[in-house]
């Protein structure tokens, strides 16, 4: 069928990059035409398999199913119920369908399904990437004692009258190996509800809790007390101290024995004992030193890169990968943490660790009903800042150890989700590994929460940022696509350029599971993509859409105008506020991302001609806002960038917290060199947290600077290579319906040179017609949509001969200026006027005939329905077609029938061109006409007499029918597939994956296993056809 036909990547192309090992903007790689960009560009799905027993032709058809829809490869991941109960969390299933000790990961029918995997990529011609371990790649098999394994700390405490004694064994005694045995008295208690400032350090949550205060000075190390047996002997009496009462804690080293996989027999379903640890589930590895990394790759080397393997994946892999972490914890902990500790802040911290017992951790006891502080003024806060400061460099070593391994061992690349949801700074550790990934679920889609983990990557100069995109709770079988572009295009407006897409499940069959597919998470989080989704044949032009635009962001260096400074040691995930809450900067145009002053070492990190870090974004300033901390060796590169003459903007004045125990005359010499600093002439304070009238004030220009009628937001990449610059534009209607949010306005862009329009949606480039110049910049008035974007190239004059006649302005009433046969070319659809660049203004009348609205449609809906047996699901959904008369179009829940119906709808109606209200005899030789669909709910194509229509962006679903009208009866057809969710809502207390579904009784509405939202499928808004006449340019 016309509306099927698919382009195809024409050539085999090499894995990227040529230096396989490079992960610098450096590299060379292959990355096709922006017409056809390659494999090395384009976006992958997350492919999750259940276990080992799937059938590996059924994957081989999935991975070339992938790259039908225009996927660069796939990303394998074992899923096995998300690893398992009880850890998984309520609704994800207990239950295994198969023997785990067979079918786990690491065995060898894991290794058949990688080697198979791995050999159906080669055979497509498409790259992958690998989870490390089960679940979220966190570990691997191993034995239950092996000392690489993930370690935590309990803690116990027993309490005595103040003047007291203690004379017996410590609690919790035999627990695990005594870390420390501390003794303290409790100066008082507070009851603090879950609404109550948290204090803490910055980023710490609230929490609802009895807070007891120590007195800082009773707390003792008295672990060298302790005898063999637990036995400890302390007489109070005598203290000076009153209060509340005496205390004795306890804390113990423990491995955690958190489960990366559960372990076959506490599983339900036919599960074996285990042979050998092998077949025994996986556990989580320690992931701060580096013997928990040897514990993940000396697995790989011994049970699955073995007989070709490895040299096989070395001719596909991309990445080896890792999720973020999740490991359940009290305090995330290794166990030579307390001798890194003692080195790097010259004290010990076992006397501390009481303090440490609240939001250091994950579940678990993370967040106990009882907090202990200190009576000092910090509340012991710098003592945990010192914790979460080297609990960061062990993680950081974790992750090197890893990155090297992939790197040396297979010739590849590593890419992970780092630091999020552990305490400790997450812009510190981001330049750790080749590509660092972020997350649209944990990142709320926040472009502000973006800016904050591009800044260090693009400060290290890696090339690639990913992002794990489309998890929504709620929205399982009912995500459409132009939600899920909407998700991409807020990323590459924050430095996003990669996309791994959530998810693609086994289209196999498997057991204990219905129609219409094996299902991850249990149907609680979006998406489901596949061959099972009516629209998945449909995707093609999304994808390529996505590729295009990475094909540009993957190019050259990011360009940012200002920098801000941000210190946070811990970063919980979720990430839902602002951390620079104006919106000023983005108003003005400038650009900015976020740098911990822990990212002050890296290599690019320095200030030439007054510019941080030329050689990669080439910041112009620095806000540093009077709320955030500072650290001592951050202050001292801060000294060093100004006086190097980098402008400084201390917003709401100059802070004061520093993060960490510094000595008395230390603290004092950081306030001197903080009030010096402030003399200097390019450091400026301000009273009001809004900066971007200051940076204006110092002549700072932004690169885009913005006047338009919505907050849009750009982003912008230097091909020095080709003296080329691409910026990206982007009218965001986060609030706005469908269909609203239009906008318009000027961007004036900081360069000089010809501009061109990149179109993303059809891999056309045209110059553009219509801007002002000045010496150093290009203004170009743009019209947007709400959540369109387009692509503004600046290419060197000469490089292009299409060239045309330059514009001043054009008034609404031209549709499109273009260059056709070397004319410039104005379409007008009403009255409408132009400036010539000389400044000449000229009218010209509307066309002869008005818009008209399409009517009586013939609509064809294919029915996707369950089958009778939705256990049996091999054969797909059962289809059947329907047709409806439409005198006007409406959303099939308003067409009787239709409720509860998914699948494809096939529209046609005639219209007659000219119209009848056309003057016979008129010259219609430059008369022609756009065709608008008003909005797109998940996909449309479209074909006017026979002849497929380009791609139709979605957010603004126009095109030109010139090529394809001709005089009298005209005959439109449009195809529009949707998700499931309709045809689901009926039965989804039935549906079932692995034996567990949204109705069963530990999931449900509560538990977040929520039916999909009513979609508003087909054709919804009125069709129109907008005439036009040709105005050649003179």
């Amino acid at each position: 069928m016309w509306f099927l036909t698919l382009s195809v990547l024409a050539t085999a192309i090499l894995a990227l990059p040529t230096n396989h090992t490079d992960p610098s903007f450096d590299a060379v790689v292959e990355k096709g035409s922006f017409a056809n960009p390659s494999k090395n560009v384009r976006p992958k799905f997350r492919y999750w398999i259940p276990d080992a027993s799937v059938n590996t032709t059924v994957v081989a058809q999935d991975v070339k199913s992938a790259k039908h829809v225009g996927a660069g490869g796939l990303e394998l991941l074992g899923y096995y119920l998300y690893g398992g109960p009880p850890g998984n969390g309520a609704g994800r299933g207990k239950y295994a369908p198969v023997d785990w000790a067979k079918y786990g990961f690491g065995g060898e029918a894991w290794y058949r399904v990688f080697r198979a995997f791995v050999q159906a990529h080669k055979d497509e011609d498409l790259i992958m990437d690998f989870a490390m371990g089960p679940n979220q790649g966190t570990g691997v098999p191993a034995p239950i004692d092996t000392e690489g394994l993930a370690w935590d700390l309990s803690a116990f405490n027993t309490t005595m009258p103040v003047g007291g004694a203690f004379d017996g064994v410590l609690p919790g005694w035999g627990s695990g190996e005594l870390q420390a045995a501390v003794s303290a008295t409790v100066l008082n208690s507070t009851v603090y509800s879950a609404t109550d400032l948290a204090g803490g350090l910055p980023g710490d949550l609230k929490g609802a809790r009895t807070q007891y205060t120590l007195s800082a000075e009773s707390l003792t190390d008295v672990t060298d007390q302790v005898d063999g047996s637990g036995h400890l002997s302390l007489d109070f009496a005598g203290t000076n101290v009153t209060g509340q009462n005496n205390i004795v804690f306890a804390i113990y080293l423990q491995q955690s024995h958190y489960r990366a996989q559960q372990g076959p027999l506490q599983m339900g379903g036919p599960q074996t004992a285990p042979e050998s640890y092998i077949s025994n589930g996986s556990w989580a590895v320690d992931h701060f030193s580096a013997l928990g990394a040897s514990i993940m790759t000396k697995f790989w080397e011994e049970h699955i890169l073995n007989n070709g393997t490895r040299e096989l994946l070395q001719e596909v892999g991309n990445y080896g990968w890792e999720d973020s972490v999740e490991i359940d914890a009290n305090v995330y902990w290794t166990k030579n943490l307390s001798q890194v500790f003692q080195a790097q802040h010259k004290y010990s911290i076992n006397k501390w660790l009481p303090i440490v017992f609240h939001r250091n951790g994950h579940a678990k006891n993370s967040m106990p009903s009882n907090w202990y502080v200190t009576d000092e003024p910090s509340q012991g806060n710098i003592y945990i800042a010192d914790y979460r400061s080297t609990l960061a460099t062990q993680y950081q070593i974790y992750e090197e150890t890893i990155n090297k391994w992939v790197e040396e061992y297979l010739n590849l690349q590593f890419s992970a989700q780092l630091s999020y949801n552990l305490p400790m700074d997450m812009l510190a550790n981001i330049p750790s590994v080749d590509a660092p990934e972020t997350e649209s679920l944990d990142f709320s889609d926040l472009i502000d929460g973006y800016r904050q983990y591009s800044g260090p990557a693009n400060l290290a100069r890696r090339r690639i940022i990913s992002s794990e995109c489309g998890a929504v709770r709620g929205e399982a079988y009912a995500q459409t696509l132009p939600e899920l572009l909407w998700k991409v295009k807020r990323s590459y407006a924050a430095s996003v350029n990669q996309f791994v897409f959530h998810g693609f499940p086994y289209s196999g069959q498997y057991g204990n599971t219905t129609w219409p597919s094996w299902s991850s998470f249990n149907y609680q989080y979006s998406e489901q993509h596949g061959p099972h989704q009516p629209a998945w044949e449909f995707y093609r032009e999304q994808f390529d859409f996505i590729a295009r635009n990475n094909w540009v962001f993957q190019t050259g260096i990011p360009r940012m105008d200002i920098a801000i400074w941000q210190k946070i040691t811990i970063y919980p995930g979720h990430v839902q506020l602002r951390t620079y809450a104006p919106t000023d900067l983005e108003e003005a145009g400038y650009s900015y991302e976020y740098l911990s002053p822990d990212n002050f070492d890296l290599p690019a990190a320095k200030v030439a001609n007054g510019v941080l870090a030329p050689d990669a974004q080439a910041f112009k300033a620095m806000v540093v806002r009077g709320n955030d901390s500072l650290t001592l060796d951050g202050v001292t590169k801060l000294s060093e960038f100004a006086k190097a003459g980098l402008p400084i903007i201390f917003a709401g004045g100059v802070p004061s917290q520093v993060l960490g125990t510094l000595a008395p005359t230390v603290l004092r010499q950081v306030q001197r060199d903080l009030s010096a600093l402030t003399q200097l002439p390019n450091v400026h304070t301000t009273s009001s947290y809004l900066v971007a009238d200051t940076i204006a004030s110092l002549g700072i220009k932004p690169l885009t600077k913005i006047l338009a009628d919505r907050l849009w937001n750009t982003y912008w990449r230097s091909d020095v290579s080709t003296d080329t610059d691409y910026v990206f534009v982007y009218n965001d209607a986060m609030y706005s319906e469908s269909g609203t949010g239009a906008s318009e306005g000027t961007v004036e862009f900081q360069s000089a040179k010809i501009p061109y329009e990149y179109n993303a949606w059809t891999g056309e480039t045209r110059p553009i017609i219509t801007y002002n110049v000045t010496n150093t910049s290009t203004i170009v008035p743009l019209r947007l949509a709400g959540n369109q974007s387009t692509i503004i190239a600046f290419v060197p004059s000469g490089k292009n001969d299409s060239q045309s006649i330059c514009l001043r302005d054009i008034s609404c009433g031209v549709l499109d200026a273009a260059v056709e046969n070397g004319n410039t070319v104005l379409k007008v659809g009403s009255a409408a006027n132009y400036t010539t660049s000389s400044g000449v203004t000229k009218t010209v009348p509307a066309p002869p005939i008005t818009s008209f609205t399409l009517t009586n449609w013939t609509l064809v809906v294919e029915h996707w329905a369950p089958p009778a047996d939705l256990y049996d699901y091999a054969s797909g959904a059962v289809k059947h077609n329907t047709t409806h008369q439409l005198p006007s179009l409406v959303p099939w829940s308003s067409i009787e029938g239709l409720q509860n119906v998914s699948g494809r709808g096939y529209y046609s109606t005639t219209f007659t061109w000219p119209p009848s209200s056309y003057q016979a005899g008129t010259n219609s030789s430059n008369l022609s006409a756009f065709i608008d669909f008003g909005t797109v709910y998940h996909t449309l194509q479209a074909s006017l007499n026979g002849h497929r229509l380009p791609p139709l962006d979605v957010t603004h679903p126009v095109v030109d029918l010139k090529p394809y009208l001709i005089p009298g009866v005209n005959l439109l057809e449009a195809v529009v597939a949707t998700p499931l969710g309709n045809v689901l809502r009926p039965i989804w207390n039935q549906l079932m994956s692995s034996g567990e579904g949204p109705g069963s009784a530990d999931a449900g509405p509560s538990n977040g296993f929520v039916a999909p939202p009513v979609g508003r499928y087909g054709l919804v808004a009125e069709v129109r056809v907008v005439p036009y006449v040709s105005v050649v340019v003179s």
